[in-house]
């Protein structure tokens, strides 16, 4: 499955608050362990600021959604299957919404019959365990990792989304990532993209802040960054 980097854009928040202050020493922090990896972030700063990791007001289970609708295709088409689908349901999207309406329905908005199963089966899930889905801002990562990935249609990746751009945790990896495999490809001027198992070696070096490495790597693909605006990243 191809992983979709158009995600990021739709859910990442640029910094606007105090905890930029904070962010920056994080920031530095990663720089000073990776330069390479600083530099991609200097690049990313200069085009669009500071990122942040913080928990999103956003339901897990609208979350884990959204994050089943933007896999493998373009962000322009998923937003448009997206907004079709949130005027069907209405706010607030919820299992029970989704699991009243028909198969044809959902999959009339766009959705193909794999992405329909599988947002069924999560609505399935959400609703037969209340008290998990309800915990799941509070389990750790592997717990909800763990859980999660049970559901019928749901992996890693998908997960790793819903750690990072919903429950806000800071030390998530998603190596599989295509725009993250970019990213690294980019920061070490490799001739060929990254392999997961790449991702996973350089990664250690991030920890406990991989969430906001990973940010920055998938913004740098996102905006397409090159070698020369690593340079010129490095002398802002």
């Amino acid at each position: 499955m191809r992983f979709a980097v158009s995600l990021i854009p739709v859910i990442i928040m640029l910094s606007t608050n105090p905890r930029t202050v904070r962010l920056s020493v994080i920031e530095n922090r990663l720089a000073a362990t990776d330069p390479a990896l600083g530099r991609v972030i200097s690049a990313v700063i200069a085009r669009i600021g500071p990122q942040r990791v913080a928990p999103s007001r956003t339901s897990p289970f609208e979350a884990l959604v959204r994050a089943v609708v933007y896999q493998s295709v373009s962000g322009k088409a998923a937003a448009a299957i997206f907004a079709r689908l949130s005027e069907v349901v209405t706010k607030p999207l919820t299992p029970s919404k989704i699991l009243a309406l028909r198969t044809h329905t959902l999959t009339k908005v766009g959705l193909s019959s794999t992405k329909t199963r599988t947002i069924r089966e999560l609505a399935r899930w959400f609703t037969s365990n209340r008290k998990l889905a309800k915990a799941l801002r509070e389990l750790p990562d592997d717990e909800v990792i763990e859980l999660l990935t049970k559901i019928p249609g749901i992996g890693a990746w998908t997960v790793n989304v819903l750690l990072i751009f919903n429950l806000g945790r800071i030390d998530v990896m998603p190596a599989a990532d295509l725009g993250i495999r970019r990213g690294v490809q980019l920061a070490d001027g490799l001739r060929v993209i990254a392999t997961p198992k790449q991702v996973i070696q350089r990664s250690q070096v991030w920890a406990p802040y991989r969430s906001l490495a990973s940010i920055y790597l998938w913004q740098a693909t996102k905006l397409k960054l090159g070698p020369n605006d690593l340079m010129q990243g490095q002398h802002k």
